[in-house]
């Protein structure tokens, strides 16, 4: 039998979706174009990496295991939203999906979220001279900032979307102390004889990896791992390039 309706969290509450992507030329290191964003009226967003628009039943599936399953999904009556797989996926979660009329993207409200996330994502990206290619990293951190931020909205009542929708206060350890491509140590293990310690650039909370901790570390290699053993650069360090 089909229990999936009765294992997901019920939100109550509606959330819109969309879907942008970026220039062939950016494609992501994981090879990812395309962001699907889901949004509530109280400003809570989630956001799952694509390669191909296709994917987008398997962004709902990961929004409803990780979130829970709203009221309804507001999306743009476009073709891959149209989909029979995602028509499937929806009835076996019991989650209507309400198209908006053609020629009136303005009424969904992922539309404002997908520009103030792409603004977002230049800023940090032109203030710390990142490569192109790690913007999936760099949306999937300014996501989890926006939940934990604190807005002047009555929905919100003082508090956070994160507390607002999932229930819990949120932490934001793994994110105050690490800024978006920053320099920092972690340690190698597998780099006997050399020094355990290695420099790297921070790019972001690693998600379902050891502890809450565990960053995204893009190594000397350019190659990224998954460390919780990961500490900022002291004054002296920067001070002095030498030491390091």
């Amino acid at each position: 039998t089909n229990d999936r309706m009765l294992r997901y969290k019920r939100i109550s509450t509606h959330f819109f979706m969309d879907t942008f992507e970026v220039t062939e030329k950016a494609v992501s290191q994981r090879k990812n174009r395309y962001m699907q964003l889901f949004v509530s009226d109280a400003g809570f967003m989630y956001v799952y990496p694509m390669r191909k628009k296709t994917e987008i039943p398997l962004a709902v599936k990961a929004f409803a295991k990780e979130i829970g399953i709203p009221t309804s999904l507001i999306l743009d009556p476009e073709g891959t939203h149209r989909g029979d797989e995602l028509r499937k996926v929806a009835n076996e979660m019991n989650c209507p999906l309400k198209f908006l009329e053609r020629k009136t993207q303005w009424a969904n409200l992922a539309e404002l979220y997908i520009g103030l996330t792409k603004e977002a994502i230049r800023k940090d990206m032109k203030d710390s001279d990142s490569p192109l290619k790690f913007w999936d990293y760099c949306a999937e951190r300014r996501v989890l900032i926006n939940n934990l931020t604190s807005k002047d909205l009555f929905l919100l009542q003082g508090s956070n979307a994160n507390t607002k929708i999932t229930g819990q206060p949120g932490d934001i350890s793994n994110l105050c102390q690490f800024g978006w491509f920053e320099w920092v140590y972690f340690k190698d293990k597998n780099n006997f004889p050399y020094q355990e310690e290695k420099l790297g650039r921070c790019l972001g909370p690693a998600k379902n990896y050891s502890n809450e901790m565990s960053q995204w570390i893009l190594k000397d290699t350019m190659h990224i791992t998954a460390t919780h053993t990961v500490r900022c650069l002291s004054d002296k360090e920067i001070a002095d390039p030498t030491i390091i």
